[in-house]
């Protein structure tokens, strides 16, 4: 249950962060999240709550856009498509969110 609400905190604290701040302010709410619900699989809740929020984003910016803007960075990369481009970005984000937890845990002591 710890890691869900884990998980869900990563997400709501990301989500509002990333409005006013750059793209890095999700380690910061990762990082607060590790420290306040710390959980048995930190690492695994900031990855996933990272990756679920960049994949959500990604797909409603893309479904939303006028314009073919992500096959054109997936040809600047090389990938074969779009899907792919998505799931690469997921990953990337899940590892900065997953460190981020994970060294949120490690700071607090345990009780």
């Amino acid at each position: 249950m710890r890691f869900l609400i884990q998980v869900i905190t990563i997400i709501i604290l990301a989500f509002l962060l990333e409005l006013f701040l750059p793209w890095w302010s999700i380690a910061l709410a990762a990082l607060a999240a590790g420290i306040a619900v710390r959980s048995n699989a930190n690492f695994l809740a900031g990855f996933l709550g990272i990756a679920i929020l960049w994949l959500a984003k990604a797909w409603l910016i893309d479904s939303s856009a006028s314009t073919p803007l992500v096959e054109k960075v997936t040809r600047i990369f090389t990938l074969p498509n779009k899907s792919l481009l998505f799931l690469v970005m997921a990953l990337l984000g899940g590892l900065v969110g997953g460190f981020a937890a994970f060294t949120g845990s490690l700071l607090k002591k345990k009780s």
